[in-house]
């Protein structure tokens, strides 16, 4: 649909002009199209091209009405105010531009929108997320590794170059991850990166408005959206307000002075302090400097408090998930923009998709300062709209115990600590992500703790998300390179293949079974997910909490001690009460209560129990 749309716009697009010295020149249109219907109906077009400057704009076509032209510092570009009404006709609209005695002819697409169904679909604590790095994870078409245009070559010796994984390998893995039990994909930004270094990871785009070619095409992105959904897998887009790549045609040829925070030679340093953000005594100056530095030097600031900048951020997302039918967005550097604009940009994606799901990636351990940044927080200055944010509280819990050796009460003492949180249900849990060390190489390869951290991220609260490789133990290393490691078996010539059994080695399989496992209980047993959770502080190491719903009562046990211990269950008598007994999860063997008031735990081991009445 969209080489299509581009094709009509270049057959379309003409200017007519009477032997002016300077020609009147129209070159591209953000957004390329709109849709009839849409809440969001009043569209700001950004038009690129040559002697913009002083512009009229009319159109004949019926039920759109143009509001006005803003003119810019730069004749480059012209902004055009329009309206969409209901009784707009689907169809190819054309605008006219007037400058003295010239006319040019644009081409304005309007589409009749799909049906919502099974569309913009949100996820929620059901729902497993997997996170894949797509440089990494597969290469489905390798006519793509080197495209034409694009500064960065193949080099996959060099743990920072493009290693050539792409949409089509994701696609080609679908039933594999379907198999695997997780629900969503999070995928790292696929929107073209065209940077001479580093261009694979995604985060410094060059146009907003386009997949990557070396990850495939828009169409082909749109297609794995459909056959995701096919297979009862969402789709989460990760998505960038806070900054471009040095090498986006708008540093060159800005469409106004103030459409960065500072510029190429002159312009704040990234300040990563966050808590003064929500610190009501902080100094002012210090929360400039946290939301106007450039994250580094080679991804420029957007100023979103610029009207002209936060429009377009915001319509160039609700394109996305109207072309598409994506489900969530996963926002990077939360903290790093202005908050108010980022409050507008949630609420007009929510108010258009009221099933959608945002995530916001606020890198903050602290509960007390990551809390205020979820919808619905006391904290007075601003509300963010944000159903969800990265629980870096509890992350940070999880390394203490599994990678330092800590005491399980950390995990036990970071949960108290929910009540600061509107909704701490809706949280994404995680081990690792792209941007930490992964949990195998935390734990040192060490097999039951591994198994111990997973079984705890996805028996408690909130959203989990497996980084791709967790299911196959992927050890990676310090650096990004080595955490964003290749999945063996995704790029021609590996000599074993992951994705399958057959290649897998002993420890993989064990892992990989061990979670599919996992995921299958939170599948079938949905108190598990949707659970009320009620736990107890731990007793020599030993953490019980229950996961409590109207259709059933789950009791979990963790033990993080080398040996075996003993739970007193009298502790837990008035949950227990009018029970029968204890039916394991895992083994289906039943422990009677009548006769039972210890519960005996393996080391390092993980039990799950449901509650079953007297009857059973």
């Amino acid at each position: 649909m969209f080489s299509r749309l581009v094709c009509v716009l270049a057959l379309l697009l003409s200017v007519s002009f009477a032997g002016l010295a300077q020609i009147l020149t129209v070159n591209r249109i953000d957004p390329p199209n709109w849709w009839v219907g849409m809440k969001w109906n009043r569209v700001q077009l950004m038009i690129y091209g040559e002697n913009l400057d002083g512009v009229a704009v009319d159109s004949d076509a019926p039920g759109v009405r143009i509001h006005a032209a803003f003119g810019s510092d730069n004749p480059s570009y012209v902004f055009i105010d329009l309206e969409i009404s209901d009784s707009a006709a689907p169809g190819v609209h054309t605008l006219r531009l007037r400058k003295n005695k010239e006319i040019a002819h644009i081409a304005f697409p309007i589409l009749q929108r799909k049906s919502p169904a099974g569309r913009y679909q949100g996820f929620d604590q059901h729902d497993v997320i997997y996170l894949i790095t797509p440089d990494r994870f597969s290469n489905g078409d390798t006519t793509n590794d080197e495209v034409e245009g694009m500064l960065e070559r193949p080099n996959r010796d060099h743990p920072y170059g493009r290693h050539g994984g792409d949409l089509r390998g994701i696609i080609n893995a679908l039933d594999y991850l379907g198999d695997l039990g997780v629900t969503a994909l999070w995928i790292n930004p696929l929107v073209e990166n065209n940077g001479a270094a580093n261009s694979y990871h995604g985060y410094a785009t060059t146009d907003l408005y386009r997949i990557d070619p070396r990850f495939g095409t828009n169409e082909l992105y749109t297609e794995l959206v459909a056959e995701a959904h096919a297979r009862g897998l969402m789709i989460i887009m990760d998505h960038v307000n806070n900054h471009i790549g040095i090498n986006h045609p708008w540093v060159k040829n800005l469409p106004m002075q103030n459409w960065l925070n500072g510029t190429v030679k002159d312009h704040r340093k990234a300040y990563h302090g966050k808590i003064e953000l929500t610190d009501i005594h902080s100094d002012s100056a210090v929360k400039v400097m946290a939301t106007l530095g450039w994250f580094s030097d080679y991804m420029p600031d957007l100023n979103q408090q610029n009207p002209f900048v936060s429009t377009y951020l915001i319509q160039n997302t609700l394109w996305w998930v109207e072309s598409t039918g994506l489900d969530g967005i996963r926002e990077d550097t939360y903290p790093y923009v202005d908050q108010k604009y980022m409050s507008e940009w949630a609420r007009a994606i929510l108010t258009e998709y009221p099933h959608f799901k945002i995530v916001g990636e606020v890198w903050i351990p602290d509960p007390v300062y990551l809390a205020p940044y979820q919808k619905g927080s006391h904290f007075p200055s601003f509300d963010s709209h944000l159903p969800s944010v990265t629980d870096f509280g509890l992350f940070d819990a999880f390394c203490q115990v599994f990678e330092e050796n800590r005491s399980i009460t950390t995990v036990y003492d970071c949960l108290t600590k929910d009540f600061l949180f509107p909704n701490p249900y809706h949280l994404v849990t995680f081990l690792d992500n792209h941007d930490i060390k992964r949990i195998a190489y935390g734990v040192n390869g060490d097999t039951r703790r591994f198994k111990l951290a997973l079984s705890l991220l996805l028996t408690t609260r909130g959203i989990p998300q497996i980084y791709y490789g967790t299911e196959i133990a992927m050890m990676g290393g310090k650096d990004h390179g080595t955490i964003r490691s290749n999945f063996p078996g995704g790029f021609p010539g590996d000599v074993r293949n992951a994705f399958t059994s057959k290649g897998r080695t002993d420890q993989e399989k064990d892992i990989y079974e061990y979670l599919k496992q996992m995921l299958k209980l939170r599948r079938t047993h949905r108190a598990l997910a949707y659970g009320k959770l009620i736990h107890f502080s731990p007793v020599n190491e030993v953490y019980v909490y229950f996961r409590i719903s109207d259709e059933e009562n789950i009791m979990v046990a963790i033990n993080n001690n080398v040996g075996k211990e003993k739970v007193n269950l009298s502790r837990f008598a008035h949950l227990l009460k009018d029970a029968g007994s204890l039916r394991n999860l895992e083994s289906g063997v039943n422990i009677d209560l009548h006769s039972e008031t210890l519960l005996e735990i393996d080391g390092m081991d993980a039990e799950m129990y449901v509650v079953a009445d007297g009857r059973n």
